[in-house]
């Protein structure tokens, strides 16, 4: 009897307080992505100075509707596009390009259109379907990453 409540106040509560689109760092992103290679890639480049991005993170990305599509549909990565560190993505290494105050990862996933928060799709091969930049509310959102 305690275990059934405990299953209905969890279930209430992740439609009460949202859930969270399970995010992934690039490494855990790369093994996902050999395991499962049919399944599309998300990666959301943010900046800590961003108010966009924030208000994405708090708005949209916490909206139950949201997360359960990109949890479902996408492999999900969140990634700070200003990271100074060498990174490595599917077996390419990506260094920060100081001139462009970005990682060349954000860069290239982007075709160069450094503006945040931008949201890249991507097939588990690594070709970019489509870029998608700015704020957009839960509705919007879902509309312009749709499979």
């Amino acid at each position: 009897m305690k275990s059934s409540l405990a299953i209905v106040v969890f279930i209430f509560s992740s439609f009460l307080f949202g859930q969270e689109i399970k995010w992934l760092t690039l490494d855990e992103a790369t093994k996902e992505i050999k395991a499962h290679p049919e399944k599309p890639v998300l990666i959301n480049f943010y900046t800590t100075w961003c108010g966009f991005c924030k208000r994405l993170d708090k708005e949209t990305f916490t909206d139950a509707k949201v997360a359960d599509y990109v949890n479902k549909n996408y492999i999900a990565i969140k990634f700070d596009a200003e990271t100074k560190e060498m990174v490595k993505f599917n077996g390419i290494n990506y260094t920060y390009i100081a001139p462009a105050k970005a990682n060349y990862i954000a860069y290239a996933f982007t075709n160069g259109q450094l503006s945040y928060p931008a949201t890249v799709l991507m097939d588990g091969k690594g070709a970019v379907n489509k870029v998608v930049l700015g704020f957009r509310v839960a509705n919007d959102f879902i509309q312009d990453i749709k499979i």
